[in-house]
């Protein structure tokens, strides 16, 4: 059942700091490994399966947050990092017309502030909503239903069992067929795939031949 929070203002972390929660954070809580502000209210706080914010910029701050990226990007990690639940970010465009937004996709300034600074704090899925129509902000019905579709996969995926999911690794090969498979400048893509697929298989999931055999991940 959606839950929508209206905010006075731009501190919009108060709410996921003082009135969401999550089962996650609960338990722990509980079992003292977890600890909350002084202002979270336990009794009161509502347990959650997702956090969509329609106001994009940074989940602490706001707009004002935004005049320095990162600052704030610790206090806003460990409040999503003991929820533990999808964080989306899910805004109309404020400044291009729907027609624009089409055509010439989110223009610069619009995409670093709705969207990439969110993703400093933790924002896993980005959905745009709508733009401008004359002077007037409008969502597009396509869009919101999207936002829908998107968040119930976020959140079945999370009860499906890690071994029953199915996940794809895309590996840089270009130019094709001249050896360049897993290579990238400066970074050591076999040594960080392996190390993706031990974490994968230590959390559950299936990594076929490579639990047996390290040496799998490079057939």
């Amino acid at each position: 059942v959606p839950i929508p929070v209206f905010i006075n203002g731009v501190e919009a972390h108060t709410i996921v700091r003082d009135w969401l929660t999550s089962q996650r954070e609960i338990d722990g809580v509980s079992k003292g490994v977890i600890s909350r502000d002084s202002t979270y209210k336990p009794n009161e706080a509502t347990s959650v399966d997702a956090i969509v914010s329609t106001i994009g910029f940074p989940l602490v701050g706001g707009p004002a947050g935004s005049m320095e990226a990162g600052r704030n990007v610790d206090v806003a990690s460990q409040l999503l990092k003991s929820m533990d639940v999808p964080y989306v970010v899910a805004s109309p465009l404020l400044l291009q017309s729907i027609p624009m937004w089409k055509s010439n996709g989110v223009l610069g300034l619009q995409s670093v502030v709705l969207y990439s600074l969110p993703e400093l704090d933790g924002a896993i899925d980005t959905v745009v909503l709508g733009g401008l129509v004359g002077d007037k902000i409008a969502l597009v019905p396509e869009r919101v239903r999207k936002l829908c579709s998107r968040l119930k996969g976020w959140i079945d995926i999370r009860k499906t069992p890690p071994s029953e999911r199915k996940v794809s690794i895309m590996i840089y090969g270009f130019p094709p067929n001249v050896g360049a498979v897993g290579t990238a400048a400066l970074l050591d893509v076999p040594n960080s795939l392996e190390n993706i697929l031990k974490r994968l298989h230590r959390e559950g999931y299936d990594v076929g031949d490579f639990a047996t055999n390290q040496d799998a991940c490079g057939e």
